[in-house]
């Protein structure tokens, strides 16, 4: 077995040339794969992170029959006096914090400008335990209870030119969708601009005090939604959260329904799943390339040798033993173009996960496109992993003793009398 490696490694490296060319077709091929595995990972991770904790939080609670309609943000289902479901829902050990809020249709309004937006109404105290808005304030500051005031996402008031301290007019729809639309015009103060990462959020959200809301909807002590945060993002802790209060609920006349943030992402969910299609489809075009160049490679190794490969079987090398030395040579050039190729994916990918990728270097048109698969802007980030590295390195090396089979098994068809008379 060791004379057969050593024996390898010699003819590995005997076309010192055609064998560098060979390990940079595996190490580039390899190296590309772990960077793409590396940005969509960082990509779905940063966009999951950006739904979670400035749009959706964990999980929402719904009275029965509001999501189904929810693209319509409708007002006439709603949950009454909320408070009393707060002790319970916070029974659960994972829960961190319990909000409630209204979604409602609205418009900025500024001279002869209007620009539609949704009105998220909150609760100020509680929210900045959620979600990460008062957090990510550039300017100004975070809404009171006590004040008529409102933030708005930095890209909707870049895209109608406001500015803190500036006196707007929101029109507020108080209607539901199959109803004669009715609406309220408030005149409020801008205290605070906000930049959560989320472009869906940054471009398209007011946030005002829900007592304000309330009153402005005639709603009472009505809202459309109970937040719930957890302790952390971890998928079981998601599911047994709702599991546990979808029973709670279940067990009580009241008629309300518990949604995660998969629910209420879907779409994005679906772009991922797509996108995680194709992404396969291109490793497997970069493998199938990095395949095609070991098998020239061995290929090409068995012509040259050919009258060496006859002495050998005439010195009393068995077949077996031919092709063991052939699927060696593949396996060498598998370790050495893998241990390159995670070389450089490990470094790229430690560079997109300290520094990002920008998107705007691209181009304006590219970042509209990426933001619209992506509640991601600015700088896309990547999630780089021992174990993608470790699982690279070995599919490199099973794929070049793969790719090396063939041309074996070929050198071990040769007649030994025909070799030895091969020029």
């Amino acid at each position: 077995m060791f004379t057969l490696l050593k024996l390898a490694f010699r003819n590995v490296f005997r076309a010192k040339r055609r064998t560098i060319i060979t390990f940079s077709s595996v190490s580039v091929g390899l190296g590309l794969l772990i960077i793409s595995i590396c940005l969509m990972n960082g990509i779905d991770k940063q966009s999951i992170s950006n739904i979670i904790h400035s749009q959706t939080s964990h999980l929402k609670l719904f009275k029965t029959g509001y999501f189904d309609k929810k693209d319509e943000i409708p007002l006439n289902k709603t949950i009454q006096n909320p408070e009393q479901y707060y002790a319970k829902i916070k029974e659960h050990p994972k829960v961190k914090e319990v909000e409630s809020r209204i979604l409602f249709g609205a418009s900025l309004i500024k001279r002869m400008d209007e620009l539609p937006c949704l009105g998220v109404a909150c609760e100020p105290e509680s929210d900045p335990k959620i979600l990460n808005i008062k957090d990510s304030l550039i300017a100004g500051t975070w809404i009171d209870s006590n004040k008529p005031g409102m933030v708005i996402g930095a890209d909707m008031a870049k895209d109608i030119d406001l500015k803190v301290g500036d006196n707007v007019t929101i029109r507020i729809i108080t209607s539901s969708k199959g109803e004669d639309i009715t609406w309220n015009a408030l005149d409020m103060e801008i205290v605070g601009l906000f930049n959560s990462g989320n472009p869906a959020v940054d471009s398209n959200r007011i946030i005002v005090p829900l007592i304000l809301a309330q009153e402005a909807l005639s709603m009472g002590n009505e809202v459309t939604e109970i937040v719930v945060c957890l302790t952390n993002d971890n998928e079981d802790t998601l599911e047994q959260a709702k599991t546990w209060l979808g029973t709670v609920f279940n067990n009580t006349d009241e008629k309300i329904e518990v949604y995660s943030w998969k629910d209420l992402a879907s779409t994005f969910l679906a772009i991922s799943k797509t996108k995680t299609k194709s992404s396969a489809m291109l490793i497997m075009i970069m493998l199938f390339i990095a395949s095609i160049g070991i098998i020239n490679t061995m290929l090409m190794a068995v012509l040259e040798r050919t009258r060496e490969i006859g002495m050998l079987m005439a010195l009393g090398m068995k077949k077996w033993e031919i092709m063991k030395l052939f699927v060696f040579e593949g396996g060498l050039i598998g370790v050495f173009g893998s241990l390159l190729g995670c070389l450089l994916g490990g470094l790229a990918g430690w560079y997109l996960e300290v520094k990002g990728w920008s998107i705007s270097a691209f181009g304006e048109t590219y970042e509209k496109i990426a933001q619209a698969a992506y509640p991601v802007k600015d700088i896309f980030y990547g999630d780089l992993s021992f174990n993608i590295l470790l699982s690279t390195f070995i599919f490199g090396v099973v794929i070049s003793v793969i790719a090396s089979l063939y041309p074996a098994r070929k050198a071990t068809k040769l007649n030994p009398i025909e070799a030895l008379k091969y020029i």
